[in-house]
C-alpha cells in the first residue's frame, strides 16, 4: 500500500485563516489555539514555522502581528523558508478571532485523519512483508491508535534488549548536551549536573527564594538558555527591577539604589547605562504573569514553547501553593499540580523549577523534608529538592530559648549581606550537597561563597537595613 503525501487530507485554507486570526488583536487567541493544536498538526511546513514564531513572540510578551513575525523570521535566518508576499497575504484572509476555535479543531481533525492513514499504511506494509508476527503488528497498531485517540506522546514502554541496541547511545548523547550548562553560581555548578528534571526549592522567610530563582534564570539566559518565569505573585516590573538593581550594584557597589526605589522613580546615571545595555541585550528571559490560571491552563500556555525537546527551556513557577485548584484540600491540590508538572516536564524535556513555601511551624527550625510536609509528596515526585535558609539556623540547638532564637533570627535578617545556606535534600543526579551565599537583599543579589567565609563574621548591622528587607 502506498500513500501519496500530496493527496493526503489537508485543510490548507483553514490553516491560513487560523494563522491570520492568531496575528489579530495582539494574539488574543494564541493561548486558546495552542491548547488545541501543535505545530505538527499543520500540513504545510511554512505554516508550522509561522505557528511556532507566533507562539514564541506572544509568550515573550510581543504582539505577534505580521511585521513582528517577519522580523523574527529574518532575525533567525528562516525568512527564506516563507515567501514574504505569502506571509503578508495571510493577514487579509481573516478579520475576526471569533472562528479561531472552530478553525483550530478543523485543522486538528484533518491532521488526525492523516495520522490514521499513515498508521494504516504501516499496518498493511508490515502484514504484506511477513517479517513481523500478526500479534506484534496488532500490539503496535493499538498503541498508535491509543496515542492518536488521546493525543499523547509515543509510549515509553521499551524492551530491555531493544533499549541497549537502539536507544542507549542516542539518549546518552542527548544528556551530554547539558554537560556544559552553567547556572552562573560556581558552587552550585560544581555540585549539580543541571540536566532536565523537576527541581523544587523551598525557603524560610527572608532567605530570598524568588530573588535566587530569578537571578538563576537570568544567569542561565545570559548563557544562551531560553528561560520563562511564571509568576503568580510578582509583576514583571517587580522582577525586572530586581535585575536592574543587581546590575547597578555590581557596577557601583556603593550605590543605595534598590529595586523598590527604582519602581518609585529613583534614578542614577549608572541606572541609565544599565537600562540601555539591557534594551540592546539578547537575553532570552521572559515573564508570564498569572493570576487565576490553573496548572492545566499554565501548561497549555507553555506547551508551544517547549516543542524543541533537544533544547527545551528552563521554566520557573513562583509559587506552588497559590496555583488555583479544584481539589477538596490544599495538599491534594498540590499533589495533583506536582504530578502534572512532572509529566509535562518528562514529556517535553524541560527543566522545571518550582518554588514552594514551608510549613509555618518550621520557620524557626533547620530545614528538612519535614519543612515541606504541607507541600504534597514532593520528596517522591521531584528529581532535586533544594532548601534555602539563614545559615544561623544550623546552630539553633545552641540557643537558650525561643525568645533568644527569635532575636538571633531577626538579627540575621538585618545583616547585609545575609548569610544563606542552600541545602540539597534530594538529588537524583548525584549526591546531596551544601552551598553557601552572601545575599545582598538590598540589591537583590546572591554571591557564592564558602562556609568558612561565615566563620567569625562580624556583620555590619544598621537600623536602616530594615528598609531594604523584601
Amino acid at each position: 500500500m502506498h500513500t501519496d503525501s500530496d493527496n493526503m487530507p489537508n485543510a490548507i485554507e483553514m490553516e491560513k485563516k487560523l494563522l491570520s486570526a492568531m496575528m489579530l488583536k495582539n494574539g488574543e487567541v494564541v493561548t486558546l489555539v495552542s491548547s488545541i493544536i501543535d505545530a505538527d498538526d499543520f500540513y504545510r511546513p511554512e505554516h508550522q514555522l509561522i505557528f511556532r514564531v507566533i507562539n514564541q513572540l506572544y509568550f515573550q510578551g510581543t504582539p505577534p502581528d505580521v511585521l513582528a513575525v517577519e522580523q523574527e523570521l529574518r532575525k533567525s535566518g528562516e525568512l527564506d523558508k516563507v515567501d514574504r508576499a505569502y506571509l503578508f497575504a495571510l493577514v487579509d484572509l481573516e478579520f475576526t478571532t471569533a472562528r479561531a476555535e472552530f478553525q483550530a479543531r478543523a485543522v486538528k481533525e484533518t491532521a488526525t485523519r492523516r495520522r490514521l492513514i499513515e498508521t494504516a499504511q504501516i499496518i498493511v506494509d508490515n502484514a504484506q512483508r511477513y517479517i513481523r508476527s500478526p500479534t506484534d503488528i496488532i500490539a503496535d497498531a493499538q498503541q498508535t491508535f491509543d496515542r492518536i485517540s488521546h493525543d499523547e506522546l509515543p509510549s515509553k514502554r521499551t524492551n530491555f534488549a531493544d533499549f541497549f541496541a537502539n536507544d542507549f547511545n542516542a539518549e546518552i548523547d542527548a544528556i551530554k548536551n547539558y554537560a556544559k550548562r552553567l547556572t552562573g553560581f560556581e558552587n552550585l555548578d560544581a555540585a549539580q549536573f543541571f540536566s532536565p528534571g523537576l527541581y523544587v526549592i523551598g525557603a524560610t522567610p527572608a532567605a530570598g527564594k524568588t530573588t535566587f530563582c530569578w537571578q538563576l534564570l537570568e544567569q542561565l539566559a545570559r548563557r544562551g538558555e531560553m528561560c520563562i518565569y511564571c509568576s503568580y505573585e510578582m509583576s514583571r516590573l517587580e522582577l525586572f527591577s530586581k535585575s536592574l538593581a543587581r546590575e547597578v550594584f555590581r557596577r557601583a557597589p556603593q550605590t543605595t539604589l534598590t529595586a523598590a526605589g527604582i519602581r518609585r522613580g529613583d534614578w542614577s546615571a549608572e541606572l541609565d547605562h544599565v537600562r540601555a545595555d539591557f534594551s540592546a541585550s539578547q537575553i532570552n528571559l521572559s515573564v508570564l504573569e498569572l493570576q487565576d490560571e490553573t496548572v492545566d491552563e499554565l501548561l497549555a500556555m507553555l506547551k508551544p514553547l517547549c516543542s524543541n525537546k533537544q533544547r527545551a527551556p528552563v521554566v520557573c513557577l513562583d509559587y506552588l501553593q497559590i496555583v488555583p485548584t479544584s481539589r477538596e484540600s490544599t495538599k491534594l491540590g498540590i499533589d495533583d499540580s506536582v504530578r502534572k508538572l512532572k509529566k509535562f516536564q518528562r514529556d517535553t524535556n524541560t527543566t522545571f523549577i518550582v518554588i514552594s513555601s514551608f510549613n509555618r511551624t518550621n520557620y524557626a527550625q533547620s530545614v528538612s523534608f519535614e519543612s515541606f510536609k504541607e507541600s504534597g509528596n514532593i520528596e517522591y515526585t521531584a528529581d532535586v529538592v533544594w532548601a534555602l535558609q539563614l545559615n544561623m539556623m544550623n546552630d539553633l540547638k545552641s540557643y537558650n530559648n525561643i525568645a533568644d532564637t527569635r532575636k538571633r533570627i531577626d538579627d540575621a535578617k538585618r545583616q547585609q549581606p545575609r548569610q544563606i545556606h542552600l541545602k540539597c535534600l534530594k538529588n537524583r543526579q548525584g549526591t546531596n550537597y551544601d552551598c553557601y551565599f552572601r545575599y545582598f537583599s538590598a540589591h537583590d543579589c546572591f554571591e557564592p561563597c564558602a562556609a568558612d567565609d561565615f566563620k567569625n563574621c562580624n556583620p555590619n548591622l544598621d537600623d536602616n537595613d530594615a528598609d531594604f528587607m523584601p
